[in-house]
């Protein structure tokens, strides 16, 4: 699909959908990345209230971010969707006099 076709709302709408999933890709990796911070066993082994894994909540957060931004995009996509669809019903509907 050529997005040149698709209007300039839907198509700022797509890129607001693909960011909120990468941003949700991102936080899921950082907090992989970040699983020692959180689950080693020198954390384990140490005073839980000293060591404060800001990598793994940075991570989360960012991930809810994604999301929440993810959601919002596809949920005025959606909406866009709908509402071409309805133009198109009516467009096709003819009326026989």
């Amino acid at each position: 699909m050529n997005l040149k076709s698709v209007p300039p709302r839907v198509r700022g709408y797509m890129y607001i959908a693909w960011t909120g999933m990468a941003l949700g890709a991102l936080g899921v990796l950082g907090f992989v990345l970040s699983f020692f911070q959180v689950g080693s066993r020198a954390v384990a082994e140490a005073d839980l209230a000293a060591a404060t894994p800001w990598f793994a909540y940075i991570s989360i957060f960012v991930w809810v971010i994604g999301l929440t931004v993810a959601w919002y995009g596809r949920r005025k996509l959606d909406a866009a969707v709908r509402e071409r669809k309805k133009e198109l019903a009516d467009a096709a509907r003819v009326e026989l006099d």
